[in-house]
């Protein structure tokens, strides 16, 4: 048997049971095919096991079953037609008897009409943001070499930041190119050249955006709060810290399709090809009676997958995300918190009105600085944290709002904080500089709150 045709159960309205198996040539099952069986209680449609290929059900092929049918099929494609067929059927009412990756989407790639909007307008906003960065940078190298080190970082910042938009629009893509059929598409998209190269594309571009924000906060340490130290970062040493930062990311990203079976563990973990540490995958597997009814008696029950127990997908993953960026999300924290102090000792030295205003200008740029990374990385790290250890489990729209509004919040936010709100609040105090002098109001001392907030604008904001 190759196919279902329309109508062939048509006069079976009392069967309560339909079990199919043993049929590996069936393909396709047409529109109308179980039309009649109005009273099913049970589905088994179990062609061969081991087979990847999957049947091909035809839209309304379903849809004159019962809300309550269970099923047991051979692939969770089937389950999302039923979804699809059937009004008011519950997804947990159909088991397959393969293990599956643990995040298995029915209908489009971006599951509502938020998440695409969301996906396309951050991913445009990285891409023009830091295409706008990367040319004012390299059009504005002139300055001292503290100027110039400055740039070359925000530099290469924003070029790690631009891979991100490139792979948040892949994936939009991706999404328009697949659409509602995407779900009998999963497998192929998720083994496909371009996940792959979207995964190493999110990977490269986060932790390379990690690692430059972190040097860019060391940078701003060592020049406002320990200012007279032999421990500068001059260009040289920062185009060496700058490669080994590029060689680390490439590293992360791209080694683990090398010796990682990724259609598996890596990238094809998830419809959005990163493997954030989210989701946890089978120990072992072994096959255990279903809650489906058996209608052939208790000695020929029906058997599902069931896991054995639960191990982290991807150990890189966590090392990167719950290790790496933590531990560089500290740093950063910590040298903000010293700029601050260091300011506020400076500013109580200098009782001026205009010190509590350039105080509190200071303090809500350090608070966007930490702030945007703290939104990026925490909520990650902490989901993480807790979906490894059972505590949670993350469904696939949470992990997918994760990847689109959470993860790429720094790309799209960081040349705005970076370099044009910088420029913005230069000019303005450029102005309120140039008034003070016609006026004959003196200036304000080195290590004063001006100095610092003008420090911080060379630098980051």
């Amino acid at each position: 048997m190759t196919e279902i045709v329309a109508d062939t159960f048509s006069e079976l309205q009392n069967l309560e049971a339909l079990v199919i198996t043993d049929a590996p040539e069936l393909r396709i099952a047409a529109k109308n095919a179980f039309t009649g069986l109005y009273n099913l209680k049970t589905l088994v449609l179990v062609r061969d096991i081991g087979d990847d290929d999957p049947l091909d059900a035809k839209y309304g092929a379903f849809s004159s079953l019962p809300a309550s049918t269970k099923a047991v099929v051979d692939d969770y494609r089937l389950c999302c037609s039923l979804l699809r067929d059937i009004p008011g059927f519950q997804i947990s009412n159909c088991h397959t008897t393969q293990s599956q990756p643990p995040l298995n989407l029915c209908g489009s790639l971006m599951q509502n009409y938020g998440l695409r909007v969301c996906m396309w307008v951050l991913g445009i906003s990285a891409l023009f943001g830091n295409f706008v960065v990367i040319v004012w940078r390299l059009r504005h190298k002139e300055g001292n070499e503290v100027k110039k080190t400055h740039s070359l970082l925000i530099a290469n910042l924003a070029v790690s930041d631009f891979i991100m938009g490139m792979y948040m629009l892949m994936i939009a893509a991706a999404d328009i190119h697949y659409g509602e059929r995407y779900s009998t598409q999963a497998a192929q998209w998720r083994s496909s050249a371009p996940c792959k190269v979207a995964g190493v594309l999110s990977v490269l571009s986060s932790e390379a955006s990690v690692f430059f924000v972190t040097m860019i906060s060391l940078d701003c340490l060592l020049g406002i709060v320990f200012p007279f130290t032999r421990m500068k970062l001059g260009e040289t040493s920062a185009n060496k810290f700058i490669v080994a930062g590029w060689v680390a990311a490439l590293c992360l990203s791209i080694v683990p399709t090398l010796v990682v079976d990724s259609n598996s563990d890596v990238y094809g973990l998830s419809d959005v090809c990163i493997g954030l540490p989210l989701t946890t995958k089978a120990d072992g597997v072994q096959l255990e009676p279903s809650d489906v009814n058996n209608p052939f008696g208790d000695a020929d029950a029906l058997q599902i997958v069931s896991s054995t127990g639960q191990k982290p997908a991807w150990i890189l993953s966590i090392v990167m995300f719950l290790g790496i960026n933590l531990c560089c999300f500290l740093v950063i924290l910590v040298c903000y918190v010293a700029i601050f102090i260091k300011a506020k000792r400076s500013a109580s030295k200098i009782r001026k009105n205009s010190n509590r205003d350039s105080e509190i200008k200071m303090a809500f740029k350090m608070a966007l600085i930490v702030g945007t990374d703290f939104a990026c990385w925490m909520p990650v790290i902490i989901l993480g944290i807790l979906s490894q250890t059972g505590a949670v489990h993350v469904g696939a729209e949470v992990y997918s709002w994760i990847v689109v509004l959470v993860l790429p919040i720094n790309s799209s936010l960081n040349p705005y904080l970076y370099t044009i709100y910088s420029s913005v609040m230069a000019k303005r105090s450029v102005q309120s500089s140039n008034v003070k002098s016609s006026n004959k109001v003196s200036k304000p001392k080195t290590g004063s709150i001006e100095t610092v907030n003008s420090s911080l604008s060379d630098s980051k904001t």
